[in-house]
């Protein structure tokens, strides 16, 4: 047995501040008409909602009562049975049968004789009584509370029930299911004074915090600082405080049972809220919530302005200029945006501060208060949520977010798109069906990251073709946010950087608190039927990558077909390591098209791992990386010239293949990887579901200089591509030429690594500029296009565009300052009017950082050019520096600069060349 006691101290300063801060706060409250926030129901909510409370309505009074638990339970406590689910929440608890737990996977029940609660924790609470946990200790010395469980799942069951009973009450007017509702409130009013604080987080030892400062994951009521309003419960009371029956209950008790509930039960959550620091979290906005409804239905206006200026900060603070929540997980902008944010508002909405009342600490009053029009970035956070999707609908799972079927949103067409502030882009083709996106992800680390700088994801045919597994909260959560697990280079084994320095078992320096963030280089999207984006992560590698740069391409080859060019430069360290995974939704087989033979178990041969056994545990390879260890049923094979994988899904005609020529030396693995999402966060599930992964290996003495280049081929019933080669270059130093024959023609594409230099040839192609692309067929060009130059040649086709565009930034205008137009004032000369419209700006600042806007023309104004932008800059440049006004908030020393590519595309056809272009272009030559 365990005894821990509450300091005298402390208890008596508690008594005290409850005491005073009731008396003030409930004296100062304005008169509030209930109920505050009014609710329709239907006939078949109405009905849904009497099967819902069913079950407590059936019991006496007393009984109901004797189940609101009266301490702090525990949200996290294992099966000690099985191993099935994951994050110690495998057991569940039901009003049904109150004084037990059930595991969901193997049904067994707890305690019992196996596992019994044999051991208790004694606690002295903030009111000086001492309550018991009574516990199971495993062999190791861990302990399960299962009652515990039970009492926190007991909690949240009370708390939402009576929101129910107080909806029916609202809808129907029969008391007696505000009576109910009452009678849970005065319980939880008169326990929640003596809760304690509780330490709760999975896999580690549950306990409770006796004073202040709290941690984050603990608190009274929840299991985190987020989670320590009962908003649920405000709404209850809300909806019951004009039904006579707290009068009543009054009566019978001789207690104030109005004022226990809103002084000693709300106010005490707000006195207990403010022993935290205020948050700006994607969690926070509960906290928010909790003010707002409190405050309104308290008649508290303070509470109210609190929880608008919380609100209107965390936009402040953290969303970048895109409006993408800053930690770059479509799941959690979602869980701060709408389940978070959206309820906010809502509570907000309409509301009016009392008569002549103008809050003291901000100077405001309100009235008719609709919030969502003062957030001048709200409207470009919910966009964030219309378009970040794959053609199916789903969310894009980046970072730490789930790849599930809810809330799913069908674009009718992909639409390129580049989200400069968090660092993300995909080109997009096609409508309904034929729709197909390519994605370059080089956002840092803020929060909730994985270590997958440049990765890649493909989605075309329907499916999801090249993975990004997305979130788990498994045992097998360091694997799916490894760099391993991401279709990028691993150099040398490590992990990449985000934010946290390096694992323990990573060589090389820890580099914490530098930022990670890739830099946007390119984003060419208007010219159609060809596009391209570039992106370089150098920071994902301090200290050891030279040059870590990917530059993806999304070709239309006719027929509702598609293929992406996909090009990664890699200078640093002594081994680089290409990868690519098939799909994780479905059964796929890999069939590479070099000899293979048996290599080992997995990619650390002769090494003895451990695989995690938690998610909290990233597992043990011997000091090496343990992420290798999940690349499993090794077969190895080296390259001559070039390989070709091919990935085909079982039971569907749908497949990818990908051309990697002019690989000689290297060495290539391939295998199988545990793909994650089909164990449906069930750890005893995740051997079953795989997933194809392949590896491309260069090694070489340091600085190695890599450059991959790749072509991958979605497609339906067969191939399509009948030749991927490298063709030969002249005068053109870290240029790659790839040539592509499909449907009859030939396309060749050229990419210059570093911009400058003399003209580039190949063969009866001639180039000055950073890309080019022509498509012949038997030697006469059907299609050409230049980007970043002035001349482009195949025999007697010239296509000329206007070269690049570049200069200082010596300011900046926003609309959002007062300006008539975002724009960049600029130094240089720039054609006036719309003719570099279509293009982006890459800015870059002194720290080698960059963002990347779309342009919509130059104007000029008091002798200077202004490069009017589509969107807020989100920077303010003076001399020294610049600073970012949104997410991340930094400032940053040294010269701003900009950098703007023309482009253009000619399509040629018996009646002459029909040109796009951004900037100048003109065609000659015969058909």
């Amino acid at each position: 047995m365990e005894t821990v006691g509450v300091p005298a101290g402390l208890l008596l300063r508690v008594v005290v501040t409850m005491l005073f801060c009731s008396e003030a706060r409930y004296c100062a409250a304005a008169e509030v008409v209930h109920p505050v926030y009014p609710v329709k129901a239907s006939p078949e909510r109405i009905e849904l909602l009497k099967r819902r409370v069913a079950p407590v309505m059936g019991m006496s009074e007393e009984e109901m009562v004797g189940l609101v638990p009266d301490r702090t339970g525990f949200r996290f406590a294992g099966c000690p049975n099985c191993d099935g689910g994951a994050q110690e929440g495998q057991l569940t608890w039901s009003v049904r049968h109150p004084h037990r737990v059930r595991c969901r996977y193997c049904g067994m029940v707890f305690p019992n004789e196996t596992y019994p609660e044999n051991q208790v924790m004694r606690v002295t609470n903030p009111v000086g009584e001492e309550v018991a946990y009574p516990y199971w200790e495993d062999e190791a010395g861990y302990r399960t509370f299962f009652s515990a469980k039970g009492w926190r799942q007991a909690r949240v069951y009370f708390a939402s029930l009576a929101q129910d009973l107080g909806e029916l009450y609202q809808t129907t007017g029969e008391r007696q299911y505000a009576r109910r509702a009452v009678l849970i409130l005065d319980a939880f009013a008169r326990y929640y004074p003596g809760l304690l604080v509780s330490r709760d987080r999975a896999f580690e030892p549950k306990g409770f915090v006796l004073e202040p400062p709290y941690p984050i994951h603990g608190g009274k009521w929840g299991r985190w600082h987020p989670d320590e309003m009962p908003t649920d419960l405000v709404f209850a009371y809300d909806s019951i405080c004009a039904s006579g029956e707290l009068e009543r209950l009054a009566g019978e008790t001789g207690a104030d049972v109005r004022a226990r509930i809103e002084n000693e039960f709300f106010r005490g959550v707000i006195r207990h809220e403010q022993n935290y620091p205020t948050t700006y979290d994607n969690m926070s906005p509960r906290i928010y919530l909790g003010y707002a409804v409190i405050g309104r239905v308290l008649g508290d206006p303070g509470l109210v302005h609190e929880a608008v200026r919380r609100s209107r900060r965390l936009f402040e603070l953290r969303f970048f200029v895109d409006g993408f929540w800053c930690e770059g997980s479509p799941g959690y902008h979602r869980a701060t945006l709408e389940r978070g944010m959206g309820r906010v508002f809502d509570a907000l909405e309409g509301y009016s501060d009392p008569p002549g009342y103008v809050d003291p600490e901000d100077g405001r009053r309100f009235d008719d208060l609709d919030l969502e029009q003062e957030i001048p970035n709200l409207v470009r956070a919910r966009r964030i949520l219309e378009i970040c999707r794959y053609p199916d609908g789903r969310l894009v799972p980046v970072h730490d977010a789930w790849y599930g079927t809810e809330d799913l949103l069908v674009p009718e067409r992909s639409v390129s798109t580049l989200l400069t502030g968090v660092g993300h882009a995909w080109l997009g083709s096609g409508k309904g069906e034929d729709q197909a996106q390519v994605h370059l992800h080089f956002s840092g680390g803020y929060g909730h990251e994985h270590a997958d700088n440049l990765n890649l994801a493909l989605f075309a045919k329907g499916q999801e073709l090249l993975s990004d597994v997305g979130y788990t909260h498994t045992r097998y959560r360091s694997w799916s946010n490894s760099t391993l697990c991401h279709n990028t280079v691993v150099i040398d084994e490590q992990r990449q950087y985000t934010r946290t320095g390096r694992p323990r078992w990573d060589r090389g320096r820890a580099f914490e608190g530098m930022p990670s963030d890739g830099r946007v280089l390119a984003f060419e999207a208007g010219c159609g039927p060809v596009q391209w984006v570039e992106a370089s992560g150098e920071r994902s590698y301090p200290g050891l990558a030279q040059v870590y740069r990917r530059t993806v391409m999304l070709v239309e080859a006719g027929a509702g077909e598609v293929y992406v060019v996909d090009l990664f430069r890699v200078v640093g360290g002594t081994q680089h390591d290409w990868v690519m995974h098939g799909s994780a939704d479905r059964d796929s087989r890999a069939e590479v098209g070099v000899p293979l033979t048996f290599h080992a178990e997995h990619m650390l041969p002769g090494v003895e791992v451990r695989l995690p056994e938690n998610a909290k545990d990233p597992g043990e390879a011997e000091g090496r990386n343990p992420g290798y260890g999940f690349f499993q049923n090794v077969c190895r094979g080296e390259v001559t010239d070039g390989a070709t994988v091919n990935i085909s899904v079982s039971e569907s005609p749908v497949g990818i293949r990908t051309h990697l020529p002019a690989l000689g030396g290297a060495e290539v693995f391939s295998g199988d990887a545990p793909s994650v999402r089909r164990a449906e966060e069930n750890d005893a599930l995740l051997d079953r579901y795989r997933m194809p992964i392949f590896l491309v290996r260069r090694e070489g003495p340091a600085p190695l200089s890599s450059c991959f280049a790749a072509v991958h081929e979605p497609y339906e019933g067969a191939p399509f591509l009948k030749e991927v080669s490298v063709e030969a270059v002249e005068g053109g130093e870290d240029a790659v030429v790839l040539r592509v024959r499909h449907h009859g023609v030939t396309d060749h594409i050229v990419h210059r690594g570093r911009p400058g230099g003399g003209p580039l040839r190949v063969g009866d192609l001639c180039m000055a500029g950073e890309v080019g692309f022509v498509r012949e067929r038997e030697g006469v060009v059907e299609e050409m296009g230049l980007w970043g130059g002035t001349e482009l040649r195949w025999r007697d086709g010239v296509l000329w565009g206007g070269g690049v565009y570049e200069g200082e930034v010596v300011g900046i205008l926003r609309k959002g300052a007062g300006d008539a137009y975002d724009a960049l004032r600029v130094r240089g000369e720039l054609p006036e009017g719309e003719v570099l419209r279509g293009a982006t700006a890459v800015v870059s600042f002194g720290d080698g950082a960059t963002l990347g806007y779309g342009v919509v023309g130059v104007r000029r104004a008091g002798g200077e050019a202004h490069v009017v932008l589509e969107s807020d800059p989100g920077i303010s440049v003076a001399e020294g520096g610049m600073r970012y006004l949104f997410f991340p908030l930094r400032e940053v020393a040294g010269g701003v600069r900009y950098r703007i590519r023309t482009s253009a595309f000619a399509r040629v056809g018996e009646g002459g060349a029909e040109i796009r272009s951004v900037g100048k272009a003109a065609f000659s030559g015969s058909q």
